[in-house]
This record gives structure tokens, C-alpha cells and sequence, in this order.
């Protein structure tokens, strides 16, 4: 829908524009939700105000609000259902699974991949593969 085409929608839908009867449109303001934000209009004003569903970013990448070291290591043995042997570079083994946009992208992991963790603070036997290192080729000249 063309800027112009939806300026007459609001206009028409608010009551602003020619009535299509001979009674008279009331003039006075109306406040609609269109999915964004509720909208208040007026003769001579169109103002948006922000949703109260709106989230943002930084709520968005940490929802639970809780903190998480992120380290690096090398995936030791493949366990079934997406989990993974990993021994970080400080010498701890833990079991890794695959976070949602590795699975969503299936990127492949293999036993020899070198792989970014994210531990909880508070479980550090347990954490969450988010990215995988990619493989250096020495051999291929």
C-alpha cells in the first residue's frame, strides 16, 4: 500500500474523511492498537506511541539475566542427542550441547573441532556450544 493510499485508510478509519451518508462525522480523537504501538489521532496530528511489548536488544540476547564465561576448546567425543565431550583449554571436561542457531543452521561439529562454550556460573560441568572454530588447512599447498 502506497504512502498516500494509507494515509486515506487512517483518515477514513479515524472519521476524518468525507462521510459516505449524510450524517455528520464526529470529530473527536480516537486511540486504535495496529500491532506497533496505540495510535492517537487527532484533525491535526498523527502521533505513534512506543509498544509495551517492545523488547530491547540487550534484554533480548541475555533473557534470563544471567552471567556466563565463554571459553574455548576442542570437541573430545560425539554423545547422542546433539551433546558433546569437550575439553576447554583449561583442561575441564564438560558436556556441550548444541545452542538453537547452531541446530536451526546445521552446522556440523565433529570429534577435533575447535569450538566456543558458554558456561553457567553456576553449573560449570555442563555448557552451551555457540560457535565453531573454523579449520585451518597446513596441508593443502
Amino acid at each position: 500500500m502506497t504512502s498516500m493510499a494509507a494515509q486515506v485508510h487512517i483518515l477514513a478509519a479515524t472519521g476524518f474523511c468525507a462521510p459516505s451518508s449524510t450524517k455528520p462525522t464526529n470529530f473527536f480523537p480516537r486511540t486504535f492498537f495496529l500491532g506497533h504501538g496505540f495510535i492517537r489521532t487527532t484533525l491535526h496530528n498523527l502521533t505513534i506511541s512506543p509498544s509495551r511489548f517492545d523488547v530491547s536488544p540487550h534484554a533480548k540476547a541475555n533473557p534470563t539475566g544471567e552471567q556466563k564465561w565463554t571459553h574455548e576448546g576442542s570437541v573430545t567425543e560425539s554423545l547422542p542427542n546433539g551433546m558433546f565431550r569437550v575439553r576447554l583449554d583449561n583442561e575441564d571436561v564438560i558436556i556441550g550441547y548444541i545452542s538453537g542457531k547452531i541446530r536451526k543452521n546445521f552446522v556440523r561439529i565433529l570429534p577435533g573441532d575447535r569450538v566456543k562454550v558458554e558456561v553457567s556460573r553456576y553449573d560449570s560441568s555442563r555448557g552451551r556450544i555457540v560457535y565453531r572454530m573454523r579449520n585451518r588447512d597446513t596441508g593443502n599447498d
